[in-house]
């Protein structure tokens, strides 16, 4: 069963770890970003490296074009998440729809987003994240 989650920036993955510390799956997560300002005038920026607590929506409100079909919020300050997704594309919907920078979040392919999904809402839906530059040593 999924304990927590680690997103190597070096991989371009998010990792599924087990108990015993042990990845048993992994899904390809990117961190590209838009360049330029939120609302509030900061600087865009991917979530950055630390660690967050995952919760998944079911039936995400937030299924349409920009996010995907998946949700995932991580608790992080400035709202940046994790979700499939991307306004631009031409099947911003389908399992597989391909890749579009964000505004800060990570993205993840709809299909493999919603197993994350189900293994985040499986495990309690409560499931730590910690973020990090470097690969994966598994």
């Amino acid at each position: 069963m999924l304990k927590r989650l680690v997103y190597s920036r070096a991989d371009q993955r998010l990792y599924f770890i087990e108990a015993d510390g042990k990845h048993y799956f992994s899904i390809e997560c990117r961190d590209a970003f838009w360049p330029g300002y939120n609302d509030q005038g900061q600087p865009r920026a991917s979530l950055p490296n630390g660690d967050y607590m995952c919760e998944a929506e079911p039936y995400p409100a937030e299924n349409n074009a920009a996010y995907g079909t998946c949700y995932i919020s991580d608790n992080d300050s400035r709202g940046r998440v994790i979700h499939g997704g991307g306004s631009g594309l031409d099947d911003p919907l389908a399992d597989e729809q391909g890749w579009y920078q964000t505004l800060g979040c990570l993205r993840v392919q709809n299909g493999p987003g919603r197993v994350l999904s189900e293994a985040i809402i499986e495990a309690g839906n409560a499931v730590p994240l910690t973020v990090q530059e470097e690969a994966y040593g598994y």
